[in-house]
Parts: C-alpha cells; structure tokens; sequence
C-alpha cells in the first residue's frame, strides 16, 4: 500500500520552499479574514489601546508557544456603528503571567495579575509591575480538605463594592481541592469526587491605600459558589442603580446574582443562569471562559466580551432587556475577527495532509480541544511550496458540524472536561472503496471511522462507527485498568487522546493499524481479507526498540496515559518506515530493520531545536513542492502549524 501522501497527491511540480527552522504557516491570503485568536486561554482585556477613539482587544495568552500580551488593533473603526470590527494581526507587547484581568476605575483602566499591579498595560505589558498590600495565596479554605488547598484560577479585579467611592479589591478563586481531578467514577460512571468550587471574596478598601481581611459574597443566605473559574463582574446589569454581580465558571456558562439589596449594603439573591433571546440557555462554544464586563457598542448597557479556552474571543452583547425574572438578556457569542495571519485550529491542533477534494494538491484537516475536525482548503494547487490556504470549514455529518465531546462523564479527569473532544485521526482509505475516510480517536479513547460516501470530489461523512477488531480466543477486547467504560462488542477502546496511524505496515495492499494499547505499548494491528471481507486481526507489540523491548510510548495509567501523537514516514529517505512522536517539536524514531517478525527502531533525537510543546505536538508530514520528500507539520497546543522542511529537501 502507497503511503498517505502518495495515495492522495498527484505528482506535484518542484517549487522553492524556503524554512530551516520551526516557523508557523500563514495563510499567504490578502483580504481574507478568520477568528481572532491567540493561543490556548484568551484573557481578553477591550480598551482604546491606541487613543484613536475606537475600541480595540488586548488579549493576554499564558500557553506556550505563544505566550505573549497581544494586541490587536480595530482597523473598522468605531464600535457604536460597526460592533463587530475586523482587527489587525496581533502585535506582542510583553510576555504574559496567568490570570491576566482588567478592572474600569473613574472611566480608567487599571490590570491585575494575583497580588500584583502593572501600570502603562496598554503600552508595556506586564512589563511594570507594583506589588499590592494583599499576598497574592491569601486564601484559606474552609472545613477539612481532601488535597487542598488547590487553587487554580485566582482573578483579582477593582471594583466599588461598598459604593463608598474607594475601589475595592474583588477576587475570584477556583478550588479543586475536593474535586481531585482524575479517575474517580464508579463502575456506572458516576463521578464520586466533590464539586469544582469558584468564590468570590471582597477586600474592602481603607485608608492609605490598604485593605481589610476578605469575605466571601453571599447570594441567597449561602456563598456565592460557581462551578470554578467565577471571573466576577460588579455592574449595574438591570439599571436600576446598584451593582449586580455576573460570573463565568469553568465549563461554558453563566450566573447572574441580582443586588436585591442598596448601592451601599448590597445584598445578592441566588444566582441564575443565562439565557439567549431564545430562551435557550446562553453558552460559549468552549470552555475556561473568561467575560468582561464592557459597554462594546456603546448603547448604555454591558455588553460581555468573552475569551475561550481555544484563544478566540466574542462578543456577548446586551439586548437591553431583562426577563421576567429581571435577568439581562443577551445575544449569542460572535466571535471576533481578524486579517488573516498564520493557520489555526483551535487548541491542541492535531494537523494530518492530505487531497481531501481530489483536486490534486494537498490540503490540511485538523482536530483540537474542541472536538470538530476542521478543513484547510489549499487554494494554490500542485507543486506550491507555500499554498495560499482558504478560512477553516468544519467538516459535517448529516448537515451538523461534527463534533466530539467527553459529556459528563467521557473525560477520565472528570465532568470539568465535559465540553472537550481532543480529536486526533488519520486519513485513509479504510474500507478499500477508493475515498479517503477519517479513522479518530479522541478524549472517548474509542477508535472510530468516519465512511466517506461522497465522491472524490465532494467529500461527504457518514456517523461514526466503531473500529471493530476480529478479537480471538486468546486475546479478548481490550480492558483498561482505570475508569468505568468498557468497550462495546469487538470495538476498540483504548488510551485515550492517542493517535491512531493507518498505514500499510507490511506491504501487503491493504490498510493496517498501528495505535497504543491499554498498557501503552504501541501495538500492530494487521488488517486481512476473510471469505472476502476486510478484517482488523488482533495486535502484537511487533514494533521493538534496539534491545528487543517492545515501544512503549506512555506507560502512564489514567489521565496521564494516552497523549501520545505520532505519524508514519520515510523521514531519512531509506526506503524503510519510520515514526515521528510528539515531544518538544517530534523525535524521530528511526527504523533500523527488521528481526524476527517485528520492525527495529531507535530514537535518533528531536527533529529541531525549537520547543513549541505545551501539552503536546501532533506531529505530521507534508511535501507540498513535491519533490518526493516529506517536510514536518506539526500542531501546537496555540492551535497554530508548524512547518519545517526536511534537510533531504533541495535548496
């Protein structure tokens, strides 16, 4: 069987393709404009940052690689007639800290990390920094701790609290001390850990520029408590002269506390949730929100200006209204735009090249967090070594986007991941008809094919179905020794967040397997024809290092285990199959023959020098000029594309 790249390009023309390290890949598209983002985690801080009399969007990113304070300019204009304006590419003021919040005193904008101050933001960063009277790891829980404290999110905000007309210090803080984060179901998935908690605590300001000891805000007679990361915001959302007070959490919604009590002795009833002008309860597409209170369009009323976990930002905007419970109404998220930069797909992306419209030159598909597998048209056709790239369309089943989620309880790290996907796949041609499917696996660790039943063409999917293997006597479905789901049948569960590699192992024609078992060995699962029929046969651990060991990529158990991304090639150019496996960039591990039934490799080291892992990188191959040798693609945790050529590539 022909490898991927060679089953799904045609011969390509030879064009000079110029990049000796790591560099992101752009979109080489004038005019075009995508999502606004930066990497995994938007802080979003809206201001006039230029003094141009426009709004335009600071957003702080923490991840790695792309940690930065970055700017992005309004170049539409004024946001009282134009509320949703195309920005320019961001612009790096400083390296960025976690928990990055903006707070509006006296018409002024002031920025907080935990503890700390940074006057001049919008200039410098976090470049300047002065400490505050309050130690940034203040808190202390309450009642025993199981694991705690473990504090995650700590947002610290001014506000008015007291209506005294002295800025109050407003913190936020996310508690995962009873949660515990990892494999704590019971056998009917239940999750038997305590809840993710978010409070809020209010340092009242004295004299001097001091405070006294916190509290925590109450809302109906018990404190206030969100289902982590509560981002608060003090604001008269109801007009009626009072500061109420709106949280985010960390899944994907929002709480509304009403003041039911004076400007100066507030008082909080218990928190509702959001809805849409639909009545549809209102949510972002992610997680890990982050909203801000902000009057965006300038019509009298906050608006939300929200960051998401996968580093885009929306507007939320007031419709102006309340409800007949008095909560504000708002219109569902749009997500800002910008010009087109360098290619993103989400967070975590998990890029994989290949002619998905048959029109002969090599496109992208990509996963992320999110769970959707998104697609890259290239737009140059054969032989370009830097195609010019159309926006990102996700692919689709029966009309619908398609999409992974780990649900309540899909995520062996528990209900907090409910909204994440983490879609790794490969490109192949599975059932041997003559279009390329997708095989994936994700955040489910359940190993599935998408059929193609379109046309060359004109891709189409059809619903997933289980990847089912022709287990024997001897080797019954796999079981992994944490968590509750079992595999279904003959179909295939394994670790989770794991690559699975379709590639023809042993030059038979047909398509085999190669993916980690529940142990996290990477195990070979050979495809063979029965009375007709093409079967998956049972694995062996038939890819072995110099010693003999079979490889074993993760031998971690639980939510450590899996996370491992790989590809096959021909990286060196000697005709025998190599692996490329996430690390700082990808190491190769080279083939180095074959003995006695299995295939030989060393680890001949990382590809580059530059490290651009945070989680991981999804490693791929590429050889857009086609000159016959694959060049690297990989997909970093800020959602972005790595390119590096392969030293084989003539100058």
């Amino acid at each position: 069987m022909r490898t991927l790249l060679s089953l799904f390009a045609l011969s390509l023309v030879p064009n000079a393709l110029r990049a000796d390290e790591l560099e992101p890949l752009k979109y080489n598209h004038p005019g075009l404009v995508v999502d606004l983002g930066v990497g995994l985690w938007a802080w979003p801080v809206p201001c006039d940052a230029d003094g141009d009399g426009d709004f335009d969007l600071i957003v702080s990113c923490p991840d790695k690689p792309s940690n930065g304070v970055w700017f992005f300019e309004n170049v539409t204009g004024d946001t009282a007639k134009n509320k949703h304006p195309v920005f320019k590419p961001a612009r790096k003021l400083s390296r960025a800290a976690h928990y990055v919040m903006p707070s509006f005193v006296d018409g002024k904008l002031r920025v907080l990390t935990p503890g700390t101050e940074h006057p001049n933001f919008v200039t410098k960063g976090l470049t300047e920094a002065r400490p505050l009277s309050v130690p940034k790891n203040f808190y202390k829980p309450e009642g025993k701790q199981p694991k705690g404290p473990k504090v995650r999110h700590n947002q610290w905000r001014f506000a008015d609290y007291d209506g005294d007309g002295r800025p109050d210090l407003v913190v936020g803080i996310e508690d995962w001390s009873f949660y515990g984060w990892d494999d704590a179901y019971n056998a009917k998935g239940e999750w038997l850990n305590g809840p993710l908690h978010g409070f809020v605590f209010v340092f009242l300001a004295k004299e001097g520029g001091t405070f006294a000891d916190p509290f925590r805000v109450e809302a109906g007679g018990k404190p206030v408590d969100t289902f982590g990361c509560p981002t608060p915001n003090f604001a008269d959302f109801d007009g009626d002269g009072d500061l109420d007070l709106l949280c985010g959490e960390f899944l994907d919604g929002f709480t509304y506390f009403e003041n039911i009590g004076t400007r100066t002795k507030p008082k909080y009833a218990p928190g509702r949730r959001l809805k849409d002008a639909t009545g549809a309860a209102l949510v972002m597409d992610l997680q890990m929100i982050v909203p801000i209170a902000f009057d965006w369009d300038k019509d009298g009323d906050l608006d939300l200006i929200v960051g998401d976990e996968d580093g885009r930002v929306a507007l939320v905007e007031n419709t102006g209204r309340l409800d007949a419970d008095r909560v504000p109404v708002f219109a569902r998220p749009v997500y800002f735009q910008q010009q087109a930069d360098a290619l993103k797909c989400g967070a975590l992306a998990t890029p994989v090249t290949a002619d998905w419209d048959g029109d002969g030159d090599l496109d992208i598909l990509s996963g992320n967090t999110a769970g959707y597998i998104e697609f890259f048209e290239n737009l140059s056709g054969p032989g370009v070594s830097n195609p010019k790239w159309a926006a990102p369309k996700r692919l689709t089943v029966d009309g619908k986007p398609f999409r992974v989620t780990a649900g309540p309880n899909g995520s062996i790290q528990g209900p907090a991941e409910a909204k994440w996907g983490y879609t790794t796949f490969s490109v192949a041609d599975w059932d041997a008809d003559g279009l390329p499917d997708i095989v994936l696996n994700s955040i489910l660790g359940e190993v599935v094919w998408l059929k193609n039943v379109g046309t060359r063409t004109e891709p189409k999917l059809s619903a997933p179905r289980p990847v089912e293997v022709a287990w024997s006597k001897e080797q019954s479905p796999f079981e992994l020794a944490w968590g509750w789901r079992k595999p279904q049948g003959n179909a295939l569960l394994t670790q989770w967040r794991t690559t699975p590699v379709v590639f023809d192992f042993n030059r038979d024609g047909l398509p085999d397997l190669a993916v980690l078992d529940t142990e996290g060995y990477l195990a070979f699962f050979e495809r063979a024809k029965r009375d007709g029929k093409l079967v998956l046969l049972p694995p062996c651990r038939a890819f072995v290092s110099e010693n003999g060991e079979p490889l074993r990529p993760n031998p971690n158990t639980a939510g450590k285990s899996g996370r491992r991304k790989l590809c096959v090639a021909d990286w060196n150019g000697d005709g025998k199959f190599d692996f490329l496996l996430n690390s700082a960039n990808a190491d190769l591990l080279q083939q180095v023959g074959e003995k006695n039934g299995t295939w030989v490799f060393k680890n001949a080291g990382a590809l580059a020098k530059r490290n651009i892992e945070g989680h991981d990188v999804s490693p791929s191959v590429v050889d857009f000029d086609g000159d016959g040798v694959p060049d690297f693609l990989g997909g970093a945790e800020d959602g972005r594309l790595y390119f590096l050529r392969n030293p084989r590539t003539k100058k």
